[in-house]
């Protein structure tokens, strides 16, 4: 490693930048998940909070595929600025439905967060996967989901401290909406210590690679080539069907736990996501083993858990229908073990799924602006799936079945089509660009980003 100087000091390392995202991560989204964590974000009933939920990745959708162009334009500092302001906003609004049943503003909230969120998530994946060197990218991956994960487990923490004498299922306490307001406002600060990208320097004296189109218009119509070429249109079922169990989940929590089963939920089941993401970035990171097998094996094992969560959740769901009463779990009573262990491993599956498809699309990235495409449309269309899924949960007493064939049929129907891509994967497409060449790459770049 090459000593550190003042134009390498810790501030414009890899690590810090690392951080910085880490911690926007724990106080905007990561406390988003703490209160979806609740089920219906800690309401009694799930299907208004399901319908906000929709509107939020409706709009998220929309935006993150532009985002990735616009955040070029702007600088990934401010990309992540825009994307910390929302999450508050979403956080009052379900604080004012939980105390009075006021479902316009927590909408309003939910449309602003929806917008914000596109930028953020453009932003953040661009820069954990762009900043870090290849070899370290599902190491870094899997500290910034432990971070994601750190919000819900704090606010879980929280959650149970305020909640855990609530043996019935309802809305938690309005308290615990304040709480998580306060740590959300603390991710746009935290956002604006991110240095530009031209200023980053790795351990093994690469450079990030910025190259930047030349007008507005050129980055749209760079973003609309990438989503329509045929890697992408092959990639897009497994987009869009990696969060799509979010839905259910927080239906599927609300409807069978009790709210201080559900506070455990938001605490516990965050482990879950930790331990598969460190686990698939050992296998994504190890070098001695040839990349198309690694992509191959991370893809199949994902798979055979997402598959079979499906299917002992139709076995549940079967028993819980025949009974006489629907069941409404308590934590540690009765059959809460069968239940809840579901729901772990949707989490566990899912959150693999998610770092699997982040590492995938930065083997197919020459530069950070070009990254900032992939991650735009690969968030996008996971937005969009999670639109649908949540908009599936705003109906009062739908079959569960429907969402689980479903959630069961797009997860089969998406191995295909991700296994030529797969198949087709030969090894890191990354410019490595040295410490000499960082004055001719200032020059080109012409702006940082």
């Amino acid at each position: 490693m090459a000593p550190v100087s003042k134009s390498h000091s810790f501030y414009h390392s890899v690590p810090f930048q690392i951080l910085v995202a880490c911690g926007v991560s724990f106080t905007a989204p990561g406390m988003w998940d703490a209160l979806g964590g609740l089920g219906a974000g800690g309401a009694a009933e799930p299907y208004a909070v399901s319908a906000a939920n929709a509107l939020v990745y409706g709009l998220f959708a929309l935006v993150c595929v532009a985002a990735g162009a616009i955040n070029n334009r702007i600088g990934l500092r401010y990309g992540l600025a825009l994307g910390a302001v929302g999450y508050p906003l979403y956080g009052a609004g379900l604080y004012t439905n939980n105390i009075s049943a006021n479902t316009w503003f927590m909408l309003f909230g939910s449309a602003i967060c929806g917008i914000s969120a596109g930028f953020f998530w453009a932003a953040e994946a661009a820069i954990i996967i762009g900043y870090p060197s290849p070899g370290d990218r599902a190491f870094y991956l899997a500290i910034w989901q432990t971070a994601k994960a750190a919000g819900p487990i704090v606010g879980g923490a929280i959650n149970l401290g305020l909640n855990a004498n609530r043996q019935t299922a309802g809305s938690v306490s309005s308290s615990t909406y304040i709480v998580f307001i306060v740590i959300m406002c603390l991710g746009l600060p935290i956002s604006l210590c991110l240095s530009p990208a031209s200023k980053i320097w790795r351990h093994d004296g690469t450079k990030v690679v910025v190259h930047k189109a030349a007008t507005w218009g050129a980055e749209f119509k760079a973003v609309g080539r990438l989503f329509v070429s045929r890697r992408i249109l092959l990639l897009l079922p497994a987009f869009f069907i990696s969060y799509f169990y979010n839905g259910f989940m927080s239906t599927w929590l609300t409807t069978y736990f009790t709210v201080r089963s559900r506070a455990f939920s938001s605490f516990f089941t965050n482990f879950a996501g930790i331990i598969s993401s460190f686990l698939i970035a050992s296998l994504l990171d190890n070098q001695r083993v040839l990349i198309k097998t690694r992509a191959r094996t991370a893809f199949a094992s994902i798979i055979t858990i997402l598959v079979g969560t499906w299917i002992w959740a139709s076995i549940l769901q079967k028993r819980f229908y025949d009974a006489d009463e629907a069941p409404v779990f308590d934590w540690f009573r009765g059959r809460f073990g069968s239940a809840y262990a579901l729901v772990f491993f949707w989490q566990f599956g899912g959150q693999a799924f998610q770092q699997f498809l982040y590492w995938l699309v930065g083997q197919y990235t020459e530069n950070l602006s070009s990254l900032s495409h992939h991650t735009g449309i690969l968030r996008g269309v996971e937005a969009l799936g999670q639109t649908v899924a949540w908009a599936m949960q705003s109906e009062g007493n739908a079959n569960h079945f429907v969402s689980i064939g479903i959630n069961f049929g797009f997860t089969v129907l998406c191995v295909f089509p991700t296994w030529i891509v797969l198949s087709e994967l030969e090894g890191s497409h990354e410019v490595q660009v040295k410490e000499e060449d960082v004055d001719a790459n200032k020059l080109a770049n012409g702006t940082d980003v």
